[in-house]
């Protein structure tokens, strides 16, 4: 007789006998009044003694009904025929509440199913909502977060980011409009601020080089670059992120870009921005295409 991982293993032998692999297909239940049903991945967890059904679903829910007027057990308790479209809300430190930054219109199930690439994330925490409009306003938020870790600068639009991993630099700074008026009879001279102006401008120095499974594109970096300088002339603004969490929207200003090179492959691409935009605002963001929603304005 085997004990264990076997057909005669009981709660006394030191392990337990191997779950069933076979996928649950139907549930039937009968004879009662049901309340409530949890059903989970996690088995440690129903085996606690003070073991209580959780209210926010976990990555190991599997079906959670509450047989509240209807029989729906998943985490969306709506379809097609009552939704009119899919927001999705994004908010990030500093935010006091969330920020449309897509929506889609639902005319079937799968509408539902979205993939959204955001490039304009910063580093940090990062908490994104999925949320179902009915009737024109906006039903219950579903919630998660992410934590955001990258270690270089990135220059990006709507659907294309390209990191600046090496030699990369942004040395910028703050201009404001002043005047300064000396008077007769005054000490000190009188400092007035002319206007809101108020905006980040500098100069970015790095080397475009394509990086694939950890290997340098070197030999085929003159064709990246000059994909890269395409993309920087197109007169279309950008999104410029560094490994601090800074995100600022910023339009290309040199007239040229410049390169300095001590080894054919090793280039060096200079570049001079200024912000022409509030990354954050989504009524900026809307105007300057970087987001198809037009809801938080």
């Amino acid at each position: 007789m085997f004990l264990g991982n076997s057909f005669a293993s009981s709660k006394e032998s030191l392990t337990s006998s191997f779950a069933s692999s076979s996928d649950v297909t139907d549930l039937t239940i009968a004879n009662a009044v049901f309340d409530e049903i949890y059903s989970t991945e996690n088995l440690t967890q129903m085996t606690e003694k003070d073991f209580i059904i959780p209210a926010v679903w976990g990555f190991d829910t599997r079906l959670h009904a509450l047989f509240q007027d209807n029989l729906y057990g998943g985490n969306v308790s709506f379809t097609e025929s009552v939704v009119e479209s899919i927001r999705i809300k994004k908010k990030v430190k500093g935010d006091k509440k969330f920020k449309t930054i897509y929506e889609k219109t639902i005319t079937s199930n799968e509408d539902f199913k979205i993939e959204l690439m955001d490039y304009y994330e910063p580093v940090g925490t990062v908490e994104y909502a999925y949320v179902p409009v009915i009737s024109g306003g906006e039903n219950s938020y579903i919630t998660n977060r992410a934590e955001s870790i990258f270690d270089s600068y990135f220059i990006c639009e709507k659907d294309i980011s390209y990191p600046m991993i090496l030699d990369s630099g942004f040395d910028k700074k703050l201009t404001q409009k002043t005047s300064l008026i000396e008077l007769l009879g005054r000490e000190k001279p009188v400092i007035i601020k002319g206007g809101q102006i108020c905006y980040y401008a500098g100069d970015i120095s790095c080397t475009f080089i394509e990086l694939k499974a950890d290997d340098w594109q070197t030999h085929i970096s003159w064709d990246y670059r000059n994909g890269i300088y395409g993309f920087l002339t197109n007169g279309k603004p950008k999104i410029l992120k560094d490994y601090l969490g800074n995100v600022y929207m910023v339009a290309i200003t040199s007239g040229d870009i410049s390169e300095e090179s001590d080894h054919y492959e090793h280039v060096i691409t200079k570049f001079s921005v200024a912000e022409c935009g509030n990354a954050y605002d989504t009524g900026d963001l809307y105007d300057n295409g970087f987001i198809d929603a037009d809801i938080d304005r």
